[in-house]
Formats: structure tokens, sequence, C-alpha cells
């Protein structure tokens, strides 16, 4: 057991293996090209890990794949300084990123001091030579450059899509483009983008998962403002100020607690899949907390679902003993897990 070592009150125990296996389902994501599920099991990593190497790589790796590049270089950035992964391997990431930001100088000013000290790893040099060198010519081009036309330097220094074409993304694109779109959308600010996440938050045909994304964000932005949300036929408005962060879920940790004790011990493959299935759910449901609040109850509900989809047969009246529920409780509890997995099942249907 441990606790979490990022600086955070509310410390949250860890259950043993946790995070390995969430930063193995973040990796089976990324190669399956499941982007935000991806980003959500790194996230959670490394929300309970802040120092887990493989986790904060694989936020880097994600956001490019997203084309946050941004983003990504500010995971590499921090990683960087804060001495956690391969060194030099997150230094040929980084340095990819400039690159592809156009960040010339930086790259030369960077590589120099890199070079001069005289530990690049051997299989390393040639590229980061390459880089440098190329580097250079792209910075002596440039002042050889003469900005004589009509252009803004707010639209010269435009990189990326515009937030014409991102908010276009956001309302048509499939679900890996809308994440990206509303990650790149938060570099943003313009009345457009305010009225671009409303409508999607409100769009009755929108991913809710990519919804709780959506508020995730806006949370992150420190949004002060109150949204209209559509969720599994429901309509209602929230304050962003007023949400809880979903990956800190107490209820949701209590579940997990509860299953432990019953599970972890006896059966650990049944228990790291209902696992992914309770924070799954959780996350489509956000901001709403499932009913009743009842830890035995959505635990009984997990056991039993998980064993029903793994071995085909489950004694409910023997599992619902265990947790000492009512029968009707248990059973909405099972159902309503079925229907949101059948409807969000049904949304990656139409996008694939």
């Amino acid at each position: 057991m441990g606790k979490q070592t990022n600086g955070q009150d509310d410390n949250v125990i860890l259950f043993p293996g946790l995070v390995p296996r969430l930063v193995e389902k973040g990796m089976t994501s990324l190669k399956e090209k499941k982007y935000y599920d991806a980003l959500t099991y790194f996230k959670q990593s490394t929300e309970l890990e802040y120092g887990h190497p493989q986790a904060r790589y694989g936020l880097v790796i994600t956001n490019i794949e997203l084309n946050r590049l941004e983003e990504a270089k500010k995971h590499c950035e921090s990683m960087l300084h804060e001495g956690i992964g391969e060194y030099y391997d997150v230094l040929q990431v980084y340095v990819s990123l400039l690159v592809q930001l156009g960040a010339y100088q930086e790259v030369v000013d960077l590589l120099e001091v890199v070079i001069e000290e005289d530990k690049l790893p051997p299989k390393m040099a040639e590229s980061f030579y390459h880089l440098l060198e190329f580097s250079r010519q792209m910075t002596d081009g440039f002042e050889e450059i003469e900005f004589d036309t009509d252009v803004s330097d707010e639209e010269s220094l435009e990189i990326g899509p515009s937030t014409e074409e991102l908010i276009q993304a956001l309302e048509k694109g499939n679900p890996d483009q809308q994440w990206g779109a509303i990650q790149q959308l938060s570099q943003h600010e313009s009345q457009k983008v305010e009225e671009a996440y409303r409508t999607f938050l409100k769009g009755e045909e929108n991913n809710p998962v990519l919804k709780s994304y959506l508020l995730q964000t806006l949370k992150e932005m420190k949004s002060q403002e109150e949204y209209e949300v559509h969720k599994f036929g429901e309509n209602f408005k929230i304050r962003i100020q007023d949400l809880e962060d979903v990956f800190h879920e107490k209820f949701g940790t209590r579940v997990v607690r509860r299953l432990e004790e019953i599970l972890a011990q006896k059966n650990p493959s049944l228990f790291e899949m209902i696992q992914q299935v309770w924070w799954h759910y959780l996350f489509a449901l956000y901001p709403k907390s499932p009913q009743p609040l009842d830890a035995n109850v959505w635990a009984c509900a997990l056991h039993y679902m998980g064993k029903d989809l793994l071995e085909g047969e489950a004694d409910f009246k023997e599992i619902k003993n265990l947790y000492k529920v009512s029968d009707l409780e248990a059973k909405e509890a099972v159902n309503h897990l079925k229907k949101i997995e059948s409807l969000l099942f049904s949304m990656d249907s139409k996008n694939t």
C-alpha cells in the first residue's frame, strides 16, 4: 500500500498493482489507436503516481498522436526538468517536437549545449547532429526573409489548424478528431469556441465520454461558467467550478476498495477487469453520480456482471449475499451498467 506523492491534500490509497495495470491499459489503447482512452489511463496513472516514467511518456506520445504538440512539449519539458524517464529518449522526442513547431532557434541553443557536454549516446548522436544542422539552416534562412506581407503578426505565428477548422472537427469529426479538437480549442479563447463547447455539450448525439473530457478541460481552464449538458436522455445544468475531479472520485474508490476485499486475492483477473468497467462507467456518467451511493450495491453489481461476462454464468444470489444487499437495488445497478455499456457501444459502432 502507498499514497500518491504529487503533493495534493486528498491522498489516495493505492491498491497493489493498480498503476501498472492502468499504464498497461493505456499502452494497449495507444496501440489500438484509441487515443482518448489511452489519455484517460495515463492521466489516471499520473494522478495516482506522479513520477511514473512510462505513464508520463505515454502522455507525451498520446498528445502527439492527437496533434496536441504544445501539450506534448510541456510534458516533455517537465520530464526533462524533473529527471523522469530516460533522459536522451525524452530529449529526442522533445527536439523533434521543437522542429515540428518551428522553434529552430530553441533547437540550436539546446543541442549546442548538449553536444558540447559530449555525453550523447552513439546511437543518437547522428540524429542530433542532423537536427542541429537542419535547425541552423532554418534559422539562417529566416534571417534573410523580409516579412513585407499584409498578414498580421498573430496570423503569421499561428501553427496548426485554425479555430474554424477545429470547430468543424468538433462538430463533424470522429471521436479521435473531436477529442483533439477539444484540447486544441482550449488554447483558442473566443466567443466562437465558447459557443462550440456549449453546442457540443447539449448535442444529443455526441459521445458522453467526450463530454466528460470537455467538462474536465473546462475545469482545468478554471472556467466560472454554467453549462447545459445532455447525457443519457437527461438534460441538466452544471457550474464548472462545482465539479469534482473525476480521477479522484471518492465514491468510486470506495467501491474498488470493497471489491478488493472480496476479489483481489481470490480472482485477480476478474478484479482487474471490473475495475476498468467501473471507472469507464463513472467517467461516462460524469458529472452525475451513480444512485444509490452505496458501495456494496455497486460492488455487487460489478462482481456479478464481470463474472457473467468472463464465465458465462454467475450465481446472483451467492454474489448478492457476499455484499448483503437487496435484490432490487443490485439488479437495478446491473441493468444500469449494462444500459450505459450498450449505449456507449452503439455510439462507438456508428463511428467505426
